[in-house]
């Protein structure tokens, strides 16, 4: 698995789960509000997987990015024997949550810092991710 992919693979699932909200609320015409949801789903699901890893890593399975695992030396055996100890897992974790907390800059960007009263309960979401990535 490559960024690129896991990024398709958010886009594709958080961020449509935001687009469907916004077209619920008729505010799918936005494009701002789009590109928001966009950077917000990236950002929330790659969040979700570095919450998630160490129970995934308690049961076998690694689903880091291989392009980080490589660059940073990270061997999957590693991880799943030593955990947060492995070699390489804290730079290979960080590159992540740096992209997400890229994605979350950009979309807090496009609001100047104040989510419009009409999408507030679409982007409400982003609030567990906001507050890991300040």
């Amino acid at each position: 698995m490559t960024v690129s992919s896991l990024t398709s693979h958010a886009e594709s699932t958080s961020s449509t789960l935001l687009y469907s909200l916004l077209s619920l609320l008729s505010l799918s015409h936005s494009s701002q509000y789009s590109h928001a949801a966009s950077h917000i789903g990236i950002a929330t699901s790659f969040s979700i997987l570095l919450r998630a890893l160490p129970y995934h890593a308690s049961k076998r399975q690694l689903y880091l990015p291989a392009e980080l695992t490589a660059k940073h030396g990270l061997s999957q055996e590693d991880v799943f024997r030593r955990g947060g100890e492995a070699q390489g897992i804290e730079d290979a974790v960080f590159d992540l949550a740096s992209m997400a907390n890229e994605h979350i800059g950009t979309a807090r960007g496009m609001f100047e810092g104040k989510v419009p009263d009409e999408a507030v309960s679409v982007f409400l979401s982003a609030v567990r991710t906001l507050g890991q990535w300040k």
